[in-house]
């Protein structure tokens, strides 16, 4: 999944975002229209969690391991 804002909300907030996977758990955080979730491994999302951080501002938590795939 990919998310994005537009308008106002871009220019004033980060928008991040991460997946559960089946069988991963939580992956790391993806930010403004990076992938997050899996690829090719037949794996269902569970959840997601958003987030809007001030424009600049810290990342929720990790960011190294959004996205996984086969």
């Amino acid at each position: 999944m990919q998310i994005e804002l537009t308008g106002e909300a871009a220019e004033r907030y980060d928008i991040y975002y991460r997946a559960h996977v089946q069988g991963c758990g939580w992956l790391d955080w993806a930010k403004n229209g990076e992938s997050a979730g899996s690829e090719g491994l037949a794996k269902r999302m569970e959840a997601v969690e958003v987030r809007l951080v001030e424009k600049g501002g810290a990342a929720p938590g990790k960011t190294d391991r959004s996205f996984v795939k086969k």
